[in-house]
């Protein structure tokens, strides 16, 4: 029994080593494996301290380029940049003149942004509809280079000279159509401050034109007391013209002309006088004078259609006689 009891005692002391070493191992292996964490942890943070290092340096390298190239085009004069092209204090200086502060700083900003804006949308247009566009410059061209050619021809080989014959002609058949849209006058318009004096002379003066002995003595007249004047006593005016210089409308116009030639209106600080030779209303027949200027644009232009009608036949006949034109019939 003894016996037995010593060999149990012996077994539990072994077992009790072998887990005491076992213990000390796992021990051992876990400072190791702390030991090989705390080194990876440093050589992380080193890692880390030489990748931030590099960053700024490389943020450092970047600030002084930038820098440098802002440097180097402000010293240019430029103040935006947008797709390639530059602008320049020069070319706002130019739009800011005469306006100073707020306006001046308000009118540059809506420049450059239109203008960058306007650029933006060039270049990306270019992505969607190139082939569209280029086909629309081309015939742009074309027909640019075309109409050029067209007036050049015009200008060398047309006679430009209209007979007064073909005028009253084109009158006489186009009367119908030749219809004003406003009233026109011929006559004299004078504004004269109240209390100006010798005004029985002045309507006596008026009564007399065109006469060049009324008009240099109503200039003379005017230049020493007068406010204002127009004489247009060989030029046909529209009527909202001369309104704009009296304090009447058309309806009061057209009622006052009915009983008198000289028209005098007085308001709290000038007096008007505006004597009508002679008028035409609205919706009646320009007279020739007035006309003219139409009647000649119009004979103008069915004579340059003709020409460059017959130019092109001519060309296109000799295009084929010397061969520049080859076609090919079926």
């Amino acid at each position: 029994m003894v016996t037995g009891k010593k060999e149990e005692t012996k077994d539990k002391a072994r077992k009790t080593l072998s887990n005491t070493c076992v213990f000390e191992k796992n021990v051992v292996s876990l400072q190791r494996k702390e030991k090989d964490n705390n080194m990876k942890k440093q050589m992380l943070k080193h890692i880390r301290t030489q990748i931030v290092c590099l960053l700024l340096l490389a943020v450092c390298g970047m600030c002084v380029v930038s820098c440098n190239y802002l440097d180097k085009k402000r010293s240019q004069g430029v103040i935006a940049e947008c797709c390639g092209k530059t602008l320049t204090i020069g070319d706002i200086e130019q739009l800011t003149q005469g306006f100073t502060g707020a306006d001046s700083a308000r009118i540059a900003e809506e420049y450059i942004r239109n203008w960058a804006v306007e650029l933006l949308m060039y270049s990306s247009s270019h992505r969607v509809t190139s082939h569209q566009i280029e086909e629309l410059v081309e015939d742009y061209r074309r027909s640019l280079y075309v109409s050029e050619y067209e007036q050049l021809l015009i200008a060398q080989r047309m006679p430009l000279a209209i007979e007064d014959t073909l005028v009253d002609a084109f009158y006489k058949e186009h009367k119908q159509q030749l219809v004003l849209r406003e009233m026109i006058l011929k006559g004299a318009l004078i504004v004269l401050p109240n209390g100006a004096p010798d005004l029985a002379n002045l309507r006596r003066q008026m009564n007399h034109l065109p006469s060049a002995e009324s008009l240099e003595w109503i200039e003379k007249y005017v230049y020493q007391y007068g406010v204002g004047y127009e004489l247009f006593v060989e030029d046909w005016k529209l009527s909202n013209e001369v309104l704009s210089y009296l304090p009447i409308e058309q309806t009061e116009l057209d009622k006052l002309l009915r009983k008198e030639q000289l028209i005098e209106i007085q308001d709290s600080v000038n007096t008007y006088f505006l004597e009508v030779l002679d008028y035409y209303s609205a919706g009646s027949v320009m007279p020739l004078d007035y006309a003219r200027k139409d009647i000649e644009k119009n004979i103008l232009g069915a004579r340059s259609r003709e020409f460059v009608k017959t130019a092109r036949q001519e060309l296109y006949e000799k295009s084929v006689k010397n061969g520049k034109l080859k076609r090919y019939e079926k």
